[in-house]
């Protein structure tokens, strides 16, 4: 179902003349109720455990912490404690991805929506292609822009907005961003994006952050619907 805010600053129909959709991953492509995201943090929890020889209880403390101080927990133990960040991401990732299933419908509305897919994520290429396997839409995808690329600077950090325009060469004023992070779609709308929120679950969300997304374009509790219902609409 697609649900729009009160007062959206653009009409449906200006999505018609969307060139570049800028996909988010985590509980955007797949969703929340995947349940993969707390598989990550409890690797990354596992992960600052060991590093500062500390309990679960602290090391999760000190992960949420740093997600919500850094953009990310990498990004804070980065600063703070100079670690790899290649080796971060190998064990954080090493997760089990069976959870995500085939979605048919929204390999079916991606295959027919004019315009490139980019998948923009503070996690890795190699875990975005994992996921993307999963779901069957590896062939709909035209880009990845990962954490790496951003040279580990993550959304909603402007850097990594202005490289992914660089680097995929589309204009912001004919893209749409979707993400399940109202910060992260903050940028994206001041360079002039189409935002949409893929709103989570109650208690959902990274580190089920309590956010709105009043200033959000459009608004979904699940893109594959929300794309389906596009797509027939503009058939």
């Amino acid at each position: 179902m697609i649900v729009s805010p009160a007062s959206p600053r653009r009409s449906p129909a200006s999505l018609r003349g969307t060139q570049t959709w800028v996909l988010d991953l985590d509980n955007t492509l797949y969703p929340a109720s995947c349940g993969l995201f707390p598989q990550i943090a409890d690797r990354m929890t596992e992960y600052v455990a060991k590093l500062l020889d500390v309990d679960h209880g602290p090391a999760a403390e000190i992960r949420t912490r740093y997600f919500r101080q850094y953009g990310t927990t990498l990004r804070g133990l980065m600063r703070n404690h100079n670690i790899d960040p290649r080796h971060f991401l190998d064990f954080v990732h090493d997760i089990d991805y069976s959870p995500v299933t085939a979605d048919p419908g929204l390999d079916d509305s991606l295959r027919q929506l004019p315009g490139r897919k980019l998948v923009f994520t503070n996690g890795t290429v190699a875990h975005a292609r994992a996921a993307l396997d999963r779901l069957g839409i590896t062939e709909r995808i035209d880009g990845i822009f990962d954490i790496i690329a951003a040279d580990y600077d993550p959304k909603p950090n402007p850097f990594p907005y202005q490289a992914l325009v660089r680097r995929f060469g589309f204009d912001p004023a004919r893209a749409v961003m979707a993400d399940d992070l109202p910060a992260n779609l903050t940028v994206a709308a001041r360079m002039g994006m189409t935002t949409l929120w893929v709103k989570p679950p109650a208690g959902g969300g990274e580190d089920g952050l309590a956010e709105t997304a009043a200033g959000a374009d459009h608004v979904t509790e699940n893109l594959a619907d929300w794309l389906a219902e596009l797509v027939q609409e503009a058939s």
